[in-house]
């Protein structure tokens, strides 16, 4: 029984160190994109700047979002690295799509993970004197830290030196064809839903464990600190938020409220709790309450 087992955790390490040498060169890429929508209208009113969550993809968010977006609406989406969450770089992108969209205001959304990139976003636009005016800050069931997702500790450990490759990669998309999927809501488009889907799936275990790392390098927020660099902020939840199978929501309110004391809460109805961001199924839905925050 004990040679068995320990045969099989041999097994184990080695299929673990194949994975991590191969990991060296698989998946490297460290390049993050946006993508931009312009206003119907041509002028824009506002451009919204969204921060998708954990390995999602921001290209079918975008085109799940785009039908929905007001006539004067412009949008920049944020699109992560195959490795790496380079905040520095996507801010240079975003920014110099605002400057061909010449917004009258800026609206930011952080959903999930994002809304930690979104409050890296607001540090470096408000250090650039916030040159379309203060954001209104918009978070969908954002931790505030890794101390707020229903994780262990040693996850996010491991994430932090552990480099991913093709085997454990594939393991992940098997073990994502299992569990149930949120309800798309009527008019979601299911080519959209299907291919953003098939990209949390096959996002390879490189995405999962630099965006992890990313999530457990995040610091604590410091009282008032989004005072004076965001003109309000709106954390976005689902009507059961104790439900939510990854972020403590109430815990990471009361964080981001000693953060922005006159945060205000929203409940999408529409949206059960056990459904995480369910962002690409029901665009129609998040994007009403992100314009309406």
């Amino acid at each position: 029984m004990v040679k068995g087992v320990g045969l099989a955790l041999s097994a184990v390490l080695a299929l673990l160190a194949v994975d991590g040498l191969t990991g060296t060169v698989y998946r490297t890429g460290t390049a993050a994109t946006v993508h931009v929508t312009a206003s119907r209208a041509g002028a824009a009113r506002q451009a919204l700047v969204v921060f998708p969550g954990y390995i999602m993809s921001g290209a079918q968010l975008s085109r799940a979002f785009a039908p929905f977006l007001g006539p004067g609406d412009a949008m920049v989406v944020a699109d992560y690295a195959e490795r790496a969450v380079d905040v520095d770089g996507l801010y240079r992108q975003v920014m110099a799509a605002l400057e061909v969209i010449r917004p009258g205001s800026v609206r930011v959304y952080g959903a999930s993970m994002g809304g930690l990139c979104a409050r890296q976003f607001l540090d470096r636009y408000a250090e650039d004197g916030s040159p379309y005016g203060q954001a209104v800050l918009v978070l969908d069931t954002a931790p505030d830290s890794a101390a707020r997702v229903k994780r262990p500790d040693w996850v996010f450990g491991v994430a932090s030196w552990y480099r991913g490759g093709p085997l454990t990669s594939l393991g992940w998309a098997l073990l994502n064809q299992f569990g149930d999927q949120p309800d798309p809501e009527p008019g979601a488009d299911p080519r959209i839903v299907e291919a953003g889907r098939r990209h949390s799936t096959w996002v390879g275990m490189p995405a999962l464990t630099s965006q992890a790392a990313f999530i457990a390098s995040s610091p604590a927020l410091r009282d008032g600190e989004l005072t004076g660099r965001a003109a309000r902020v709106v954390y976005l939840h689902a009507r059961e938020p104790a439900d939510d199978p990854l972020v403590m929501v109430a815990d990471s309110v009361d964080q981001w409220r000693r953060a922005f004391p006159g945060l205000v809460e929203v409940t999408i109805d529409g949206r059960a709790g056990v459904w995480h961001i369910p962002l690409i199924e029901r665009p129609q839905e998040t994007l009403r309450a992100i314009l309406a925050a």
